[in-house]
């Protein structure tokens, strides 16, 4: 009498068996998949990121795979099932193909971390610093303005990162008379960018003669800033300072 209820399990052991592996292995699979996406997560960051997002989507593929495969054990006519829907599909499917292909280029993105929130870049003719690096966009602003771009524009197009190194250089050109004392004004330059705040002391800027002209010797001023959005802002008042402190004719 003790062995009956083992007995009524016996038949179906198989099947058990079946349904402890097709749960098993997708688990695990999921969980190896989880871990390494995990590696590119922002923990810092208190906004759910698109890792995040992934992980959550990868646990929904691993319980409908999971369904599935309990539905064929256990001998449900799948095929039917899927012939019946096969139109709707087809439309889901097309309607899908551009996010998934959004997806996994913002997987790509964030994998090889080519650029990072704070960016200043510039892609298809469209500049501005990194907002938020989704799965399905990158959001960049750029002063008033708001600009979305797919993230599968970002594997077919070549784009620019102004800030990878962490500086944005920036120049300009002056030209120094010949009836001017050249290594005289390079020092006056050289004073003035010393004791300017808004530049970067490293790296230094360059004060590089370029050309000699009829007119005089060109002369360009390069240097460094942190925050590329105020370039111009940044330029024009190092020229404002330059015009002001020093007996210069022409400024570019």
């Amino acid at each position: 009498m003790i062995s009956q209820p083992f007995d009524l399990i016996i038949p179906y052991l198989s099947t058990i068996i079946q349904i402890a592996i097709a749960v098993l292995i997708p688990v695990l699979i999921m969980k190896i998949i989880v871990r390494a996406l995990l590696k590119y997560d922002d923990a810092d960051n208190f906004e759910k990121t698109p890792i995040r997002r992934l992980v959550s989507i990868v646990h929904y593929i691993t319980i409908i795979f999971i369904f599935v495969a309990i539905l064929s054990i256990l001998g449900i006519d799948l095929q039917s099932l899927i012939l019946s829907l096969g139109l709707a599909s087809v439309v889901i499917s097309l309607a899908a193909k551009d996010t998934i292909s959004n997806i996994i280029s913002g997987i790509i993105i964030i994998v090889e971390k080519k650029f990072k929130v704070g960016d200043l870049i510039e892609i298809d003719g469209q500049l501005g610093k990194v907002k938020r690096i989704g799965l399905k966009s990158v959001e960049l602003t750029y002063k008033t303005r708001y600009i979305s771009i797919p993230n599968v524009v970002f594997s077919t197009k070549p784009f620019i990162n102004y800030t990878r190194f962490g500086v944005f250089p920036e120049s300009f050109q002056i030209n120094l008379r010949n009836d001017y004392d050249l290594e005289e004004k390079i020092g006056e330059l050289e004073k003035i960018l010393d004791n300017n705040d808004l530049i970067l002391k490293e790296p230094k800027y360059l004060i590089l003669p370029k050309n000699i002209t009829p007119y005089g010797v060109d002369v360009t001023v390069k240097f460094f800033i942190t925050d590329p959005i105020q370039n111009n802002k940044i330029k024009a008042q190092l020229i404002r300072e330059i015009k002001r402190k020093m007996i210069i004719e022409n400024i570019e």
